[in-house]
């Protein structure tokens, strides 16, 4: 049976009342391209303190859907569609405030009209064209049989036995984006373009709407995110949902000051019970809005559980990816901390088998308690007769990895490699270091405030005077912490502890707790050793480690089931992501390959809400506010600094 024909669907930016533009654009971009199914208008139809007339001779060329935005709509415009009339003007259609309309050719539409107001959303006013989302809004969506899930649209679904990737709508309209939508966005960063004012309560709604594009036009500029996916009942992820954000109608970037693309065309192809299921998209990411809210549903599914059921067996994991294997038991279908042979205990060696680090015969190597040696320290393998050094052209003597030659090799490429003080931006005899931002100085080691701190300081009181977002870097040019030599690493870790201190008791007299993070990295041209310390309200202590967990999962990091002995194991060479949560959980991730930087960040950012504010760039600051939340962070620790 041959499939349905694919539709075109035309999105477009803000027209702000410039409507015969945006006709005749819309005909040329039509003539072109299409021609298209239906077009839909993000944002603003309509400019603040329109009166209409902008509607007089207007006529689209195509089928035309369009919602509330941040103004509220003309006077003659709400008096037309409260007459029961929602096409304003030829081939122009209101779609409501909050409503899902499937047009002729089966398009499913649904919008979500209206900005985001705290005071507003409570208050919950009951007028119905005002622009502002309201609790009655997100319900009056939420209830609709298609976001309400298969069993509710059990009509249309066992008419055409759709599988549940085609379950959700095809284009969803909003004025403001969810939150969490920047999250794990490689692009999002590098963008210079804002988010926009992010709307909270969305993010429940595109979890059940589960669009296939996502079309929003809150603040400027133009980005389109990498893909995200929904999972199936069986874990596999068989949906794509692609976030578009769209400039207004002849707007400016004003990340490069050239015209903001205010159009996006696409063909969504027909979804039948013969259709083939959707590829994974190759710049598909995990999905940020269900990554976003683990932390919250495993700590409410954990209140519901009796306290005498063990605390691991409270928190729900969901289902791994179907490339996901199991590292212990080399299995498919669980995660390596649900793995049945490690909740057994280490397997048994064979007979006649000894560790080679503390020669017992009783456990494999991997599960020996002593500490590994570091390579230096083993004695080499002599190679086997006849072998000769390709590097020095010696014969018995050594294998090519061990040769003197080779050894001093490296190191020279090393110190080519590393950064030296004049260049590293945490050397403080670099005289371009931020120092205005610095709260303490010690023997070993100094305590500053970073540029762009993940803690807001302006507008609300912040949680700690200052913000209370700092680094400890030792004074001394090491890539990592567990790159100091030996001979310097007990005074220089000692007084990083002294500071952790100080700063969990200052944290304290203002109702927080610290979360701390390091990124070792010694590959490239290396980098100056730092720890990161943010403060968390203390109701929020118990989400950290789970939220680190699920989201080190979605990004396909593997958590070390031992931190300190994974340390350890690696030593002075080793790549590493280290968490230290306020309830005690330490996580380390071993790095292989390429790491996103601002991956604890991104995670804290969740925890706290805080997710506009993920990028550090996004929160610079002048030198004279930097320094006073200086002043204010320095006044706040003094009293437990050690003496």
């Amino acid at each position: 049976m041959a499939q349905p024909a694919a539709l075109k669907i035309l999105a477009v930016g803000s027209p702000l009342s410039a409507l015969s533009t945006l006709a005749s654009k819309v005909a040329a971009i039509n003539g072109k391209h299409g021609p298209f199914d239906a077009c839909v208008v993000t944002g603003d139809l309509f400019k603040e303190g329109s009166d209409g007339t902008e509607l007089d001779g207007v006529s689209l060329p195509v089928p035309t859907y369009f919602t509330l935005g941040r103004n509220a709509l003309p006077t003659v415009v709400e008096e037309r569609i409260a007459g029961g009339n929602p096409e304003v003007a030829p081939n122009l259609v209101f779609l409501g405030k909050s409503s899902v309309f499937t047009t002729a050719q089966g398009l499913k539409i649904a919008v979500v009209g209206g900005v985001y107001d705290a005071a507003a959303y409570e208050a919950d006013e009951s007028k119905p064209y005002s622009p502002v989302i309201t609790k009655s809004s997100i319900a009056s969506i939420l209830s609709h049989p298609v976001l309400a899930g298969p069993e509710a649209d059990s009509l249309s679904a066992a008419k055409d036995r759709l599988p549940p990737a085609f379950h959700g709508v095809d284009v969803m309209i909003t004025t403001s984006p969810p939150p969490s939508l920047s999250l794990l966005s490689p692009s999002f960063p590098t963008l210079g373009v804002a988010l926009a004012t992010p709307a909270p309560p969305l993010a429940e709604v595109v979890k059940h709407a589960r669009p296939r594009y996502l079309f929003w036009a809150g603040g400027e500029g133009f980005w389109e995110r990498e893909p995200f996916g929904w999972a199936s009942p069986s874990g596999k992820e068989e949906r794509w949902t692609r976030a578009v954000k769209l400039g207004a109608l002849g707007a400016v970037s004003p990340a490069n000051g050239k015209p903001a693309r205010w159009f996006y065309a696409t063909s969504l192809p027909a979804q039948t019970a013969t259709t083939p299921l959707p590829s994974r998209p190759a710049n598909a990411t995990p999905n940020p809005l269900t990554m976003a809210s683990t932390s919250s549903s495993a700590k409410r599914a954990s209140e519901e559980v009796p306290d005498h059921v063990a605390k691991k067996d409270k928190k729900e994991h969901a289902p791994p990816p179907s490339h996901y294997v199991c590292k212990v038991c080399n299995v498919a279908g669980h995660w390596i901390q649900d793995c049945p042979q490690r909740a057994q205990g280490p397997s048994k060696p064979p007979a006649g088998y000894q560790c080679k680090i503390c020669q017992s015969p009783d456990h494999f190597i991997t599960d020996c308690p002593e500490p590994r040696p570091p390579r230096e320290a083993r004695e080499p393998r002599a190679p086997p007769a006849g072998y000769v050094c390709k590097a020095c052209g010696k014969a018995d003597l050594h294998y090519i990895r061990e040769c003197p030659l080779v050894k001093e090799r490296e190191e020279e490429k090393t110190k080519r490699k590393q950064l030296g003080a004049g260049e590293c931006w945490f050397c403080l005899s670099n005289p371009k270091v931020t120092k205005h931002l610095i709260v303490g100085i010690g023997s070993e080691s100094y305590v500053t405030l970073p540029k762009g701190q993940l803690m807001p300081t302006r507008g609300e009181t912040p949680l700690v005077p200052g913000g209370g977002h700092v680094l400890i870097i030792p004074i001394a040019h090491h890539p990592t912490l567990l790159s100091i030599p030996a001979t310097d690493a007990m005074d220089i870790i000692s007084e990083i502890e002294a500071y952790k201190s100080a700063l969990r008791s200052c944290y304290a007299q203002y109702g927080a707790v610290p979360v701390a993070f390091e990124v070792g990295r010694l590959a490239g041209r290396g980098g100056h050793a730092h720890v990161q310390i943010v403060p968390v309200p203390k109701e929020s202590a118990d989400k950290v480690a789970d939220a680190f967990i699920k989201a080190g999962e979605a990004s396909g990091l593997d958590w070390e089931p031992e931190a300190e002995r994974a340390l350890a194991r690696v030593g002075p060479t080793g790549n590493y992501f280290k968490v230290e949560c306020p309830d005690g959980t330490k996580l380390v991730h071993l790095l292989k390959g390429n790491f996103d930087l601002q991956f604890g960040r991104m995670v804290l950012s969740g925890v706290l809400g805080l997710h506009h504010r993920v990028n550090w760039k996004d929160c610079v600051q002048s030198d004279a506010e930097d320094k006073e939340d200086a002043q204010k962070f320095k006044k706040a620790l003094a009293p437990f600094l050690p003496k």
